[in-house]
């Protein structure tokens, strides 16, 4: 994926802040500002990692001056999925940058009322980002990140991303602590059925990385059929999925065809 500083970009994101700022410019109630959850997904399925991370840079400073609770969630969900793609591709020193600043967020949301699951489930992401970057914090952020993502599903069920984190904590967990690949699939089964009962506009990105997650577990489970199957059904969501359709799927039936 290629790194940010495409002037073209730049100016496309600051013109869009000026039409969003004008007077009756729609903000849609339910899901926050949509055409900049629209350019994160299309920077996620077409693998355009600096229009993901120039369009965060507008989202922050639309919050500057406008700031709300519905952008503000938009703004971690960003930032939590920049940071696990910056975890994915070793720029640990990057990922500590957007983990940061996104726990000076996070405190905001904390202190708003009505957002208690979600911003559990946000801290318990973080600390997992923050043992992929310092293991040895895992025997207290472990634990800590498990009681959080609960308390998020005792007090919002049908909150997917709860979900997700609570396979995310099952997957990556060793088995002596607790981990259970099997588990983390249940896990993401439940994430993808609530999204699939309502999906969110923020959150398509997210059900297509969920769907990648739960292929990845049936792989390492050696279910190699399900994991094609989720694959597919990634694509039939979204044809335009370059990760998929250019890198995982390949690689996945190339394998199962070696074995």
């Amino acid at each position: 994926m290629e790194r940010p500083n495409h002037s073209h970009l730049i100016v496309f994101l600051f013109c869009l802040l000026v039409f969003m700022n004008r007077p009756g410019m729609a903000r849609d109630g339910d899901t926050g500002y949509t055409s900049f959850q629209n350019l994160i997904y299309k920077a996620y399925i077409e693998s355009r990692m600096s229009l993901w991370e120039n369009t965060l840079a507008a989202m922050e400073t639309e919050y500057r001056q406008h700031p709300g609770e519905l952008l503000l969630y938009d703004i971690l969900l960003a930032k939590y999925g920049l940071t696990g793609y910056y975890l994915g591709v070793n720029d640990n020193s990057a990922a500590r940058e957007v983990l940061s600043s996104a726990q000076n967020y996070l405190d905001i949301l904390e202190s708003a009322g009505g957002w208690e699951a979600e911003a559990a489930t946000f801290r318990a992401a973080f600390n997992g980002f923050r043992i992929g970057l310092r293991p040895w914090l895992g025997v207290r952020l472990g634990p800590q990140s498990q009681s959080l993502v609960n308390a998020a599903i005792s007090q919002k069920p049908d909150y997917p991303h709860a979900w997700i984190e609570k396979g995310n904590i099952m997957y990556y967990a060793p088995a002596i602590f607790g981990g259970s690949k099997t588990k983390a699939i249940e896990y993401y089964q439940q994430a993808l059925a609530l999204m699939g009962q309502h999906l969110q506009n923020n959150h398509r990105w997210l059900y297509l990385s969920t769907l990648v997650s739960l292929a990845t577990a049936y792989e390492e489970t050696g279910q190699t059929d399900l994991a094609i199957q989720m694959l597919e059904k990634a694509l039939e969501a979204e044809p335009g999925f370059v990760w998929v359709k250019d890198e995982l799927l390949p690689e996945l039936k190339a394998k199962q065809s070696y074995n």
